[in-house]
């Protein structure tokens, strides 16, 4: 009898798989041929693409989206090692080109800990060196001649335009609703993890139930992510955090914190937060009321136990799948976006 590939690898060699530094063990190999083929797929003679694709590449990321696009691929049993690193380069790529977007339109001087690359080599290298990465991504993901492939790739970035637009749209709107930050996230992050998922499902050819329930788990942990991430501009001080502390209540961003501390607040502190989005700039006095705020509010706790209970939610979605280290492999990173430092 043929065993499914994570069975069998599973019950040949024994793991408990329960945080991130035992993912990055047991899919090392893996995850190095991924790393190469993302480097190796830009397919450039021109410099300046070469640099400044190199450079944000090699920024640190821990291709979270790559490694749940390989992991979901393993787990539905996927054996043929071709597409799975192909297409772990093309949502890698597209996460870069807008990362580089995104820093251009917030004119971002530090991306993870670094100079960010508009700063370096200016806007107009930035976005043209995403596009770039984008239509990159799908020439690539167009030579593997799988229709569905596509109709998510082009769905998604479509949707992740969408997510540019509406946030542009909210800036400095502090009575944005719940629901339209939610739908904010799920363009901007969520879809992305969410098609990374549901990718090795379909590569993998598995039943509908499980690409189902991968498409709802990467929904989920990418909501979750992003939360997570719109607390710790609140939480984390620089150097964890790799930009400026506040920077999203500078940039007139409303996440999901400042929306609970809103709430919350009283008469005369709703309006003085209002006054500080609506500013040029804002001050270190600034900063520090408004962290005494959610200190005084618990805003910052508020947001992440929803967080906590999206990725709780994204952990349920798994229960269709067999216990194996691909399943547990995506549990753990379930629980480390919640309780990252960076």
């Amino acid at each position: 009898m043929c065993l499914p590939y994570y069975f069998s690898r599973y019950s040949e060699n024994i793991v408990m798989i329960t945080t991130l530094q035992d993912i990055l063990k047991e899919y090392k190999s893996d995850m190095e041929r991924m790393e190469h083929r993302i480097h190796a797929s830009l397919g450039t003679d021109v410099p300046l693409i070469q640099q400044v694709s190199k450079y944000i590449l090699g920024a640190g990321g821990k291709r979270l989206r790559p490694l749940l696009h390989l992991l979901s691929a393993r787990l539905c049993g996927y054996r043929e090692h071709n597409a799975e690193y192909l297409l772990g380069s093309v949502v890698e790529y597209i996460h870069t080109a807008s990362l580089l977007h995104d820093d251009v339109v917030d004119e971002a001087k530090l991306r993870r800990g670094r100079s960010s690359a508009n700063s370096l080599w200016g806007n107009q290298a930035s976005i043209l060196v995403g596009d770039y990465l984008y239509s990159k991504a799908l020439y690539h993901a167009v030579r593997l001649q799988i229709q569905r492939v596509m109709d998510v790739l082009s769905e998604t970035t479509t949707t992740m335009s969408e997510g540019e637009v509406l946030q542009l749209m909210q800036i400095q709107n502090s009575d944005i609703a719940e629901a339209d930050y939610f739908k904010l996230v799920e363009c901007k992050t969520g879809v992305l993890i969410s098609a990374s998922c549901r990718l090795g499902a379909i590569i993998s050819k598995a039943p509908l139930s499980q690409e189902d329930a991968l498409t709802a788990y990467g929904k989920k942990l990418g909501l979750a992510f992003q939360i997570t991430d719109d607390t710790l501009d609140y939480a984390a001080d620089q150097k964890q955090l790799g930009k400026m502390p506040g920077k999203d209540l500078a940039e007139g961003k409303v996440t999901l914190p400042l929306i609970y501390l809103i709430q919350q607040a009283n008469d005369a502190e709703r309006e003085h937060l209002r006054s500080l989005l609506r500013a040029d700039a804002m001050t270190d006095a600034d900063l520090v009321y408004t962290l005494e705020l959610m200190g005084k509010y618990g805003s910052v706790n508020e947001a992440l136990s929803i967080a906590q209970a999206l990725s709780n939610e994204a952990k349920t979605a798994l229960n269709v799948f067999p216990d194996s280290a691909p399943r547990q492999a995506l549990m753990a990173l379930a629980d480390y976006v919640v309780q990252r430092e960076m």
